[in-house]
């Protein structure tokens, strides 16, 4: 990654108290694009859509990005307050998180996203349609919160905690770096966190691998839902199960 300049990023990360959520992140590099989408439930456990070989995206407000295996179409119905997410796509379902680094091997399986999302107070606001997977498909209904920044091109080398949730479509709170605790099980990935007081369990972890290990879990609460992104390194703020 350090040959390369900063990144263009488009992010929805949608989730609701009984642990079924997602995440969806597309990249603009200079020379190609990176996209993702990974969805998680109780009980589909959690699908990876990974490919860091996408052609750019043509020039738009809407964003149509196309692979082998890949479709996704990102519409700004009305930029900043109400856009559409589509996806079909082949993904594969793994047991165990850490897979993602030993070749993301399972059981490839259909992928579908069917979203909107309606801003109640910018970023955070409502998620609602359906997701699919195989040939179940089920309603969505949740929140979610929508960014557009800018990547730096060492962002995947430098520690950094950020944890963002909503009780409600206009309710939501992001917390950074050291108002992030986590605690960690053996293999080194989040069981919980804590940030403003506010105790999660996290009920999904995905591990991405970009160079180094970057770690997004879909986190609930009694009142709340939404995702910690996590980049590990020293110092970190985290309890190690055991200790």
């Amino acid at each position: 990654m350090s040959d390369r300049p900063g990144g263009a990023a488009w992010s929805l990360g949608f989730a609701r108290r009984d642990g079924t959520g997602g995440f969806v992140r597309l990249i603009r590099w200079s020379d190609r694009a990176w996209y993702w989408t990974y969805v998680a439930s109780p009980a589909w456990g959690l699908v990876v859509v990974r490919d860091h070989e996408v052609a750019l995206p043509r020039p738009g407000a809407t964003v149509l990005v196309r692979a082998d295996g890949l479709w996704a179409e990102l519409i700004p119905e009305t930029p900043g307050e109400h856009w559409t997410v589509g996806v079909e796509a082949f993904g594969v379902r793994l047991d165990d998180p850490l897979e993602a680094e030993r070749g993301e091997r399972g059981e490839r399986l259909p992928v579908g996203l069917d979203l909107e999302w309606e801003v109640g107070s910018a970023p955070y606001g409502i998620v609602h349609g359906e997701l699919l997977l195989g040939d179940e498909r089920v309603a969505f209904d949740g929140t979610g919160a929508l960014e557009e920044a800018t990547i730096p091109e060492h962002a995947w080398i430098r520690p950094r905690r950020r944890l963002s949730w909503q009780r409600d479509g206009s309710t939501g709170r992001t917390a950074r770096d050291d108002a992030v605790e986590l605690d960690l099980d053996e293999a080194g990935l989040p069981t919980a966190a804590r940030a403003d007081d506010v105790a999660f369990d996290v009920a999904a972890t995905a591990v991405v691998p970009v160079g180094a290990r970057l770690v997004l879990g879909l986190v609930t609460a009694a009142d709340a839902s939404g995702w910690l992104e996590w980049c590990p390194g020293a110092p970190e703020s985290v309890r190690r199960a055991g200790s």
